[in-house]
């Protein structure tokens, strides 16, 4: 008998039986199947108890890799890869007298070897990492594809941001439920669910976007809003000013004091956020900004000190802009940012701002808040080219126009 088999004790499931147990694989690719003799019925299981005159029991390898059943013949019933794929178990054998056929054990391995190969399929995970802010390529980003806690197979995405795995996973009618990751330095980790059914991924391609860092927890309410991204203490600054939640509330009391003069719903009315570590890596992506935090105007900024007080310089992003546009400069007068209630972020700040915020009324078919809003503006801006031509847009899209206030030009 060769070394690396061995005679087991006997077994409750098959008294009276001594068992054989030999190896499963001695590698991925080679099943000991030549060395079947001797009498020896080959089966996976802990142990295969012949079946006398009772219904089929089906017994199980120590790795809970393959499940067979055998009748009372020691003839093969079923077999059924339970939990196909490559790994590491034994074979076991019990000896039944009188012995079988060297012959009828090779078929039996064979079947089994078989059996396993086609318990596994090469399937195809394919997908495309992007950022969320731009939408452009991510590559290098490490891709996972795990079950539980084991990870199945790992790969990076290319220079167009996409990726390719070919996995070995069970081939299995009831649909089986994979975690796919992908993470990137500077950006937050993102899974997705894949589900794999009969050797066949439930999606072609999965789409990740990946979010940066500094836009984590930085989500708008829905409906009309201003984001006040990061504006850049000054290089003297020995604490963290809180610049960003301050402008933010000088923004917000301006913006209502002027709104209040209007019959907006509140549901229509302006909202003004913080998130101070948004920030954009280049010029360009300022509407990229606004876009991805879907922001009628993104704001961000550096402050200087002036006299005790603190003047920002402001970059104005707006949502509906041209994709190609650059962000508006401008500059606010000084501000006593601990008295929102006093300061002022003056009308060359603020008209980039209000204006964006009109631009969304219209471009999302408000036509009768668009009209109304633009009534604060004018109050806080006075009356501009731009103003006319976007009051009368609206208009001209209202079923009733010229019967609201301010209708006429």
């Amino acid at each position: 008998m060769p070394a690396d088999w061995h005679w087991m004790s006997p077994r409750r499931l098959a008294p009276r039986r001594s068992v054989l147990e030999m190896p499963l694989f001695h590698s991925k690719s080679a099943l000991s199947i030549g060395r079947m003799s001797h009498g020896v019925q080959c089966c996976a299981g802990v142990m295969a108890a012949p079946l006398a005159g009772m219904p089929s029991r089906a017994v199980r390898d120590h790795a809970s890799m393959w499940i067979l059943e055998v009748g009372m013949d020691w003839s093969l019933i079923r077999f059924n890869p339970a939990r196909s794929g490559w790994g590491k178990g034994c074979l076991h054998a019990a000896r039944k007298w009188p012995a079988l056929p060297a012959a009828m054990a090779l078929a039996l391995g064979i079947m089994i070897w078989s059996l396993s190969l086609a318990a596994l399929a090469a399937t195809n995970i394919s997908g495309m990492a992007t950022d969320s802010i731009t939408g452009q390529a991510v590559a290098g980003a490490r891709v996972t594809l795990s079950s539980g806690q084991s990870s199945l197979s790992v790969g990076t995405t290319a220079s167009d941001g996409v990726f390719q795995m070919f996995v070995n996973l069970p081939v299995r009618p009831v649909p089986q439920t994979y975690t796919l990751e992908v993470s990137q330095q500077g950006y937050a980790a993102q899974t997705r669910n894949v589900v794999v059914a009969s050797g066949q991924a439930d999606q072609l391609s999965y789409k990740v976007a990946l979010p940066r860092i500094e836009a984590i927890g930085c989500v708008p309410d829905p409906g009309r809003s201003v984001v006040i991204g990061h504006v850049r203490a000054p290089a003297s600054a020995t604490h963290d000013l809180d610049l960003s939640r301050r402008v933010r509330t000088v923004l917000e009391y301006d913006l209502l004091t002027e709104v209040q003069k209007t019959h907006l719903p509140p549901a229509q009315q302006p909202a003004v956020f913080a998130c101070p570590n948004a920030l954009p890596r280049t010029l360009r992506e300022h509407p990229d900004w606004a876009r991805a935090l879907k922001t009628d105007a993104f704001v961000v900024g550096e402050a200087a000190p002036v006299n005790g007080n603190f003047k920002v310089d402001m970059q104005v992003s707006a949502r509906y802009a041209d994709s190609a546009s650059l962000p508006t400069l401008a500059t606010t007068p000084e501000m006593n940012l601990d008295l929102p209630s006093s300061a002022d972020l003056g009308r060359a700040a603020l008209a980039p701002i209000m204006i964006a915020l009109l631009r969304a009324y219209l471009k999302e078919g408000r036509y009768a808040e668009c009209v109304e809003f633009s009534l604060a503006v004018e109050s806080a801006l006075g009356k501009s080219t731009v103003l006319a031509e976007l009051r009368k847009s609206c208009q001209d899209r209202l079923p009733n126009k010229g019967l609201l206030t301010g209708g006429g030009q």
